[in-house]
């Protein structure tokens, strides 16, 4: 008897957006402004470590982004079987910066698809983790079903992830000498 899979609580695309060198280091500069403005930031899956702006515009030097990441987002749906919709609007923007050793928690988003941007990363500065926590540790099969399904993203400048938001995912540990920065969302899918 063959074993069948059933249940798939999770996907996710990611492709790059060709966004040239000028414009990710427009974004970069742009972040590090506001980093400077509001130092402490916000503390969300960032507890203890890094530094993640507040709320951002979809507007500004944000604009040219936030387009192609809309236009992702409706490719990314309009290829599940039988998936019905007729817009997606942004929810929220963020900026985040992981200096060395910094990590993200595992958390979930709001919304319906999440996302990442990488605006300046570098060899070792922390992979991004989609994982599901639906699975008993004292559960063998559970364990093995839950860890056959992992993904681990070594980021690039320039690739965007999209993934549901209930997917639970994380980043390890910064371990360059460098910054990590990142742009995340949430996206709200309307019928």
């Amino acid at each position: 008897m063959q074993p069948i899979e059933i249940f798939p609580q999770n996907i996710f695309q990611k492709s790059n957006l060709e966004l040239d060198k000028n414009y990710l280091n427009k974004l970069h500069s742009s972040i590090e402004l506001m980093r400077r403005g509001d130092v402490n930031g916000t503390m969300i899956s960032n507890v203890e470590f890094g530094w993640q702006s507040k709320a951002l515009p979809q507007t500004g030097p944000f604009e040219n982004l936030t387009q192609k990441i809309i236009k992702e987002a409706y490719s990314f749906c309009k290829n599940l079987k039988n998936f019905n919709f007729s817009k997606i609007e942004f929810i929220s923007l963020w900026a985040n910066i992981n200096y060395p050793n910094d990590i993200n928690w595992p958390h979930t988003h709001d919304g319906d698809i999440a996302g990442v941007y990488y605006v300046d990363v570098y060899e070792n500065c922390g992979d991004l983790i989609l994982d599901s926590y639906s699975y008993n540790l004292h559960n063998k099969l559970a364990f093995y079903l839950a860890s056959l399904h992992k993904k681990i993203i070594t980021p690039h400048n320039d690739l965007l992830v999209l993934f549901d938001s209930n997917c639970w995912h994380s980043v390890t540990k910064n371990k360059s000498n460098k910054t990590r920065i990142s742009m995340s969302f949430n996206l709200k899918i309307y019928d």
